[in-house]
């Protein structure tokens, strides 16, 4: 059998709500990597999985660290595949799925949005942060905007963000923003410590829950166990894998958890899927989406 350890889907890993700037020009994928510009050129020769990558300024090999090109993909695979039959089926449909490492300051902030949020709305909003408030860059006969850097985020006022969008998100991202500057957070000790002191570490962020603490935990400081559970995945959880993983007698789940809800359940799903447990959540996330027709 072929490793899969290289294979990348660059459809469903950047249309699968982990990353929200990036966009679709001609036959290439551009996204923004805080100060810098990525580009995917897809082949032109339909099922050839070779990709050309570039990005300016020039990043040597950049997409092994941001698409997990390193993580053992194989082993990751067939450990959250023998769970039960769901994520089997589903990491077989959408194999090449991956999780992507980003910049703490962008995902924080792009989290920060997520809140009672949709990803199009999402996407408005920090593309209209990054025009406003990032760098212009021609390049490839494009135009784009960086994300904005963390001195220049702790300069925009409350009324600038709200003319992004933000809503009352605004508050979150300026309090945020002044305790990163403040050091009022380790964010050292967010990503070397295990997840619990972690996440103990980054919930002390304005705005940021047990859902939010988790994406930023996975997509920006490489704690793959972090498992976020948004409305979607608790369908999911009613719909197919609650009695599996957590008995009704035990825990009857509804539409919106309270923090004690929501850590019981963390730590039930966490025991079934083991170390890589959000590689299960995202392909669990991806496929219900996919299965209701929702945007991206």
């Amino acid at each position: 059998m072929k490793s899969s350890r290289n294979i990348l889907n660059i459809h469903s890993t950047i249309n699968s709500g982990q990353y929200f700037l990036w966009e679709k020009i001609n036959n290439s994928w551009y996204g923004i990597y805080e100060d810098s510009i990525l580009k995917i050129t897809l082949p032109e020769i339909k099922g050839n999985l070779t990709y050309e990558y570039d990005s300016f300024p020039i990043i040597a090999n950049w997409q092994q660290p941001i698409f997990r090109l390193d993580d053992k993909y194989d082993e990751i695979i067939e450990d959250i595949s023998r769970r039960d039959k769901v994520v089997e089926n589903i990491t077989k449909k959408y194999i090449g799925l991956r999780i992507m490492r980003q910049k703490p300051i962008q995902c924080i902030i792009s989290f920060l949005c997520s809140s009672n949020n949709n990803i199009p709305r999402i996407r408005f909003i920090l593309r209209n942060l990054s025009r406003k408030f990032g760098k212009k860059i021609e390049w490839d006969n494009n135009t784009f905007y960086t994300f904005p850097t963390l001195k220049t985020l702790a300069t925009i006022s409350q009324s600038e963000l709200l003319h992004c969008g933000f809503g009352y998100r605004a508050e979150y991202v300026r309090k945020t923003v002044k305790t990163i500057i403040d050091q009022e957070i380790d964010m050292q000790l967010i990503k070397d410590s295990d997840y619990v002191k972690s996440k103990q570490e980054i919930m002390k962020l304005s705005g940021v829950g047990e859902k939010i603490a988790d994406c930023i935990l996975l997509f920006a400081f490489d704690k793959v166990e972090a498992f976020p559970m948004d409305t979607w995945i608790i369908k999911l959880l009613q719909k197919k894998l609650g009695q599996m993983i957590i008995p009704d007698s035990e825990l009857k789940i509804n539409d919106k958890f309270t923090p004690s809800q929501y850590r019981l359940v963390s730590n039930k799903i966490r025991d079934h899927y083991g170390k890589y447990s959000g590689y299960a959540q995202q392909f669990l996330y991806y496929s219900i989406r996919e299965e209701n027709g929702r945007r991206w």
